[in-house]
């Protein structure tokens, strides 16, 4: 598969089109705190509950967003496409190579659920930390049938959030609660709880994007795989990549991309973090990472990477 060569006309849209969300983001987050003032007679919670607040601002409008993205999604493809239009493009082909034991990081409302349906996944543990997100994702898994192999996790990926998650389901088995202690656990005896874990337009929210994929790389079982769907950094000092574009990225970051949408980060070199996330063992058995949009705001790294100590 190629990218598809941007016109100017299409590239000067790519610069723009996140205006436009962080503008749709902006609106929910004023309409948020104006009725928590003005119809719940809140005065102060905008200042006393910023962080419950944004989490109510940001569920609502990534609803808004998934719903139009559905809405206007084109029909699904029958096989892979000839040329890499939008990001979306990059991702039924790579969940395709999900199976056993999944762990769906950072589901939101299950956009992505239709292409977990494959007879190869054993069940799957979605980790949310947005509750007001958990009934769409519910209905999602319902509607595609998934509504018993689909567990959702009201947590976020960090460690201290994510193990105590996993022991209450039963995954961890460990006598100790101390989080440090049960990952040093699995580092060394590297057995794992996860077959395949996902990773589409997460990581960039991440409070330490590094060790958060450190502890995801040891929740892998050997042979694991590691799905990912990331936008990043613009590789601005490469020949492909685009200075003005990576302008772009530090004004939308200047005016506030962060704050209104979910802690999102344009700034993350999640390549690199990825690929140094094995470092201990060595290495990835291998890593198949590719680039895309890079002359962009919104440029991608997609593709797959494989713990070692898989049965060949």
């Amino acid at each position: 598969m190629s990218a598809k060569d941007l016109t100017t006309r299409e590239w000067i849209n790519a610069l723009i089109e996140p205006g436009h969300l962080l503008v749709w983001a902006l609106r929910y987050y004023v309409k948020v705190n104006l009725e928590t003032v003005f119809c719940k007679g809140q005065i102060f919670a905008p200042l006393l509950h910023q962080s419950r607040l944004r989490d109510e601002a940001f569920g609502k409008f990534w609803v808004a967003f998934s719903t139009y993205l559905q809405a206007n999604a084109p029909p699904p493809a029958t096989q892979p496409p000839d040329q890499i239009i939008r990001s979306s493009d990059l991702i039924p082909v790579l969940l395709s190579r999900a199976s056993g034991t999944v762990l769906d990081v950072g589901p939101g409302t299950g956009t992505q659920m239709p292409l977990l349906r494959s007879p190869a996944i054993k069940t799957i543990y979605g980790a949310e930390p947005c509750h007001g997100l958990h009934a769409e994702l519910r209905a999602s898994a319902t509607s595609q049938g998934l509504e018993d192999k689909y567990n959702i996790l009201p947590c976020g990926v960090e460690s201290a959030d994510l193990i105590p998650a996993l022991q209450k389901q039963g995954l961890l088995k460990t006598d100790t609660s101390d989080v440090p202690s049960i990952l040093e656990n699995l580092s060394t005896t590297k057995e794992g709880v996860f077959d395949t874990i996902v990773c589409v337009r997460v990581l960039c929210s991440v409070p330490d994007m590094r060790r958060t994929v450190q502890d995801l790389y040891t929740l892998l079982r050997p042979g694991g795989k590691m799905l990912v769907v990331e936008h990043v950094v613009n590789p601005w000092r490469t020949p492909k990549g685009s200075v003005i574009a990576r302008v772009v990225q530090a004004l939308y970051g200047f005016l506030g991309w962060s704050w209104y949408m979910g802690n999102c980060c344009m700034n993350r070199d999640t390549t690199s973090a990825l690929k140094h996330a094995a470092d201990r063992d060595g290495g990835w058995e291998s890593v198949e990472l590719d680039s895309w949009f890079e002359s962009t705001p919104m440029p991608y790294v997609a593709g797959i990477l494989t713990k070692k100590g898989g049965v060949n």
